[in-house]
């Protein structure tokens, strides 16, 4: 049988006690003591749960926020479409193509910068006989 409410909410107010603890610098046997834990193992692991919760809920809070910001994007877009579109209105296009960048950028569909092979190459040889014509320089 899982556990009431109650008990879940108290669990998880024991691991942010412990939590509190640990980061004021208390001793993981104090803190099994204080909270209420059998031991320190018990308490690391709590607390070591409590930090996973942690990480989980903000990165919950970054994906919300994440989808708030597509869905304005989606809104402003729709609004100024058809002017872009239809009207051909060079305001309207330019906030039609930020719109579309900025949903890029918050998905993580920009491509990476690429580098040309060829041109570093060649860059890199071109620094090598300038470093070795500084001697051949004054002979010229």
């Amino acid at each position: 049988m899982g556990a009431s409410g109650r008990q879940r909410l108290s669990a998880v107010e024991r691991r942010k006690n412990a939590l509190q603890l640990q980061l004021a610098g208390v001793d993981l046997r104090t803190i099994a003591e204080q909270v209420g834990y059998a031991d320190a193992s018990a308490a690391k692991k709590a607390i070591d749960r409590a930090i996973a919760d942690s990480i989980s809920r903000d990165k919950e809070d970054i994906d919300s926020l994440r989808r708030d910001e597509i869905m304005r994007y989606n809104r402003l877009q729709a609004a100024f479409w058809s002017r872009a579109v239809t009207d051909k209105n060079p305001k309207a296009a330019d906030i039609v193509l930020k719109c579309i960048a900025g949903r890029e950028r918050l998905r993580g569909l920009q491509a990476p910068t690429q580098i040309n092979v060829d041109a570093q190459k060649l860059g890199n040889e071109i620094l090598a006989l300038l470093d070795g014509g500084d001697d051949d320089a004054g002979s010229v």
